[in-house]
């Protein structure tokens, strides 16, 4: 936080407990409570005053943005489990472990963990590269898969890099939440088949960094 939304949270407190607030203060706050967002500050803030009548202080403030964001973190589940299934190919162990982390940063954060519509599909309507210019036609391989990225011309993909038929969204067709369930089971299924396939290396490196995960958003 800045000073002037040190300022701002002191003034929160004020209207809880008045306290007087004096330059001092808003110093020292924000010499600790730097890294932290003022909105998640704010928040921790009206809960202490929902259930305390004391003080509270910026080790409060700290241990409760920290509690919530482990709290929204553990939502999302590893590889293999259910909830979030990470944007990524689970045969690319440092693609894969990337995406959890990236979408466990982003759970915690309070942020979409899937990858919004604009970037999907941002490869529409660029110009066609030489290389499939000889391979444009009708149909669905005609347009940019927005859910599988597979480019003109080319054949959607699982996300073990397997051809498959197209995908609803490169057909013009509404989501189907039966076809969506069955995709997200096939994709956790496929994940748990790549963890069975692990060498004792690849099991030792996603350990490591679970471990790492537990470390890093442990309250």
């Amino acid at each position: 936080m800045t000073p002037a939304e040190t300022a701002e949270l002191l003034g929160l407190c004020a209207a809880f407990d008045r306290r007087t607030i004096g330059r001092t203060d808003v110093a020292a706050w924000t010499t600790v409570l730097a890294d932290i967002d003022l909105t998640a500050a704010k928040a921790a803030v009206t809960a202490h005053y929902a259930t305390e009548t004391r003080w509270i202080m910026p080790a409060d403030i700290r241990q409760a943005v920290r509690q919530h964001r482990a709290d929204t973190a553990a939502d999302i589940q590893g590889p293999g489990l259910p909830a979030e299934i990470p944007d990524a190919d689970p045969d690319n162990i440092p693609a894969y472990l990337a995406a959890i982390r990236n979408q466990r940063h982003r759970a915690a954060d309070g942020l979409p963990t899937r990858r919004p519509i604009a970037e999907l599909v941002s490869g529409v309507g660029r110009p066609v590269p030489p290389e499939v210019e000889d391979v444009k036609r009708p149909g669905p391989l005609g347009t940019v898969c927005a859910k599988c990225s597979a480019p003109v011309g080319r054949s959607c993909r699982t996300p073990s890099g397997a051809e498959r038929a197209p995908h609803s969204a490169r057909r013009g067709e509404a989501a189907d939440p039966e076809a969506e369930a069955a995709e997200a089971a096939r994709r956790q299924g496929a994940a748990r088949d790549r963890l069975k396939r692990m060498t004792p290396a690849e099991r030792a490196q996603l350990d490591a960094f679970q471990q790492q995960l537990a470390e890093e958003y442990a309250p």
